[in-house]
C-alpha cells in the first residue's frame, strides 16, 4: 500500500515537473520568436535593396514591391511558427508524460505505432517536412535574407521571397528560380551583400608573351579609373596570374559600391580594355603553327 502511494506521489511530482518545464520552454521560445520577428521586420524596412543588375524596371517601385513581399513573407512564416510551437511542445509533453506508463502497453502495439509513424513521416511527408524545417531554420539565422544578392549554382540574382517550404531567386534577367528550402541550406552560396555591398570586381584576360607588360598594366589601370562605376576608394590592381607558352594570363580588379555596379564595371573593363589593347597593337595570344 505504501509502495503504491509513493509511486503515485512520485508520478504526480514528475507530471508537475514536466508540465512546468514545458510551460517555461513555451514562454521562452514564444518571446524569442516575437523578438526575431520584430528584428527581421525592422531590418527589411530599413534596408536599401538594389537589383542584381540595375535596369529601367517596368515596375515603378521595384524596391517597394520586394519589401512588401518580404514583410508579408516574414509575417506568414512567424505566424505559422507561433501557431505550430504550442502543438509541437504539447506532443513532446504528451510523450514525456506517457513514458512512465509505456511499460503497461504491450511491446507489439508500440512497435506497430512506431512503424506506422516512421512510414508516414519518412516516405510520404519527408520532402515537405524537410523543406518546412529548413524554412524555420532560415527564418532564425542570418545566412540569407530577402534582398540579398547571391550566386547559387552559377545563377546570379536577388533573393526575392523566402517562404516556409521554398524560396525564390530573381535571376539577373528577371527569370524566377524556385528553390526548395532544404536545398538552399545544403548549397554553397556566393553572397555579395552579407556584411556590406562593396565588391572588388575583377576580370581576367590574356596577352601574347611578347607584350609589354608595363604598358598593359598602365592601360588596364587607366581603363578602370575612367569607368563611372569605379568608386575610387583604392587604386585598381593588376596581376600576372600565369605564364604559359603562348599566352600570359592577367587579372584586373577595381572596387565598386554595389553588386549591380560591379556587373557594369566588369562590362566597362572588358569592352574598353579590348579597344585600347587593339589600338596599341597588343595581341591577346600568339599561336605558332608548324607545317
Amino acid at each position: 500500500m505504501k509502495l503504491n502511494l509513493l509511486n503515485l506521489i512520485s508520478k504526480n511530482y514528475y507530471l508537475v515537473f514536466v508540465t512546468v518545464l514545458f510551460a517555461g520552454i513555451y514562454v521562452y521560445f514564444r518571446y524569442k520568436v516575437k523578438k526575431v520577428e520584430k528584428r527581421r521586420l525592422r531590418s527589411i524596412k530599413r534596408r536599401d535593396i538594389n537589383d542584381a543588375i540595375e535596369t529601367d524596371s517596368p515596375i515603378d517601385d521595384q524596391e517597394g514591391v520586394i519589401k512588401e513581399k518580404g514583410i508579408v513573407g516574414i509575417e506568414d512564416r512567424f505566424s505559422f511558427i507561433k501557431k505550430i510551437l504550442p502543438l509541437f511542445l504539447f506532443i513532446l509533453w504528451f510523450i514525456s508524460v506517457a513514458i512512465p506508463h509505456l511499460e503497461k502497453v504491450p511491446t507489439v502495439y508500440i512497435s506497430i505505432i512506431a512503424a506506422v509513424i516512421s512510414v508516414v513521416a519518412g516516405v510520404s511527408l519527408r520532402p515537405f517536412l524537410e523543406n518546412l524545417f529548413s524554412g524555420i531554420v532560415i527564418s532564425f539565422f542570418k545566412s540569407i535574407k530577402i534582398g540579398d544578392t547571391v550566386m547559387i549554382d552559377k545563377q546570379y540574382g536577388l533573393i526575392e521571397e523566402i517562404g516556409l517550404t521554398y524560396s525564390v531567386l530573381k535571376r539577373w534577367d528577371w527569370v524566377r528560380i524556385v528553390i526548395p528550402n532544404s536545398k538552399l541550406l545544403q548549397k554553397e552560396i556566393e553572397h555579395f551583400t552579407m556584411n556590406d555591398q562593396y565588391v572588388w570586381a575583377h576580370i581576367e584576360f590574356y596577352v601574347a608573351p611578347n607584350a609589354d607588360l608595363k604598358k598593359v598594366e598602365q592601360i588596364s589601370k587607366e581603363i578602370a579609373k575612367k569607368s563611372s562605376y569605379f568608386n575610387g576608394v583604392e587604386e585598381p590592381a593588376f596581376w600576372v596570374m600565369e605564364l604559359q607558352k603562348d599566352t600570359i594570363k592577367c587579372w584586373l580588379a577595381a572596387w565598386s559600391d554595389t553588386p549591380s555596379d560591379a556587373w557594369e564595371l566588369r562590362n566597362d573593363l572588358r569592352t574598353n580594355l579590348l579597344i585600347e589593347l587593339q589600338k596599341n597593337n597588343i595581341e591577346f595570344h600568339r599561336i605558332n603553327l608548324n607545317s
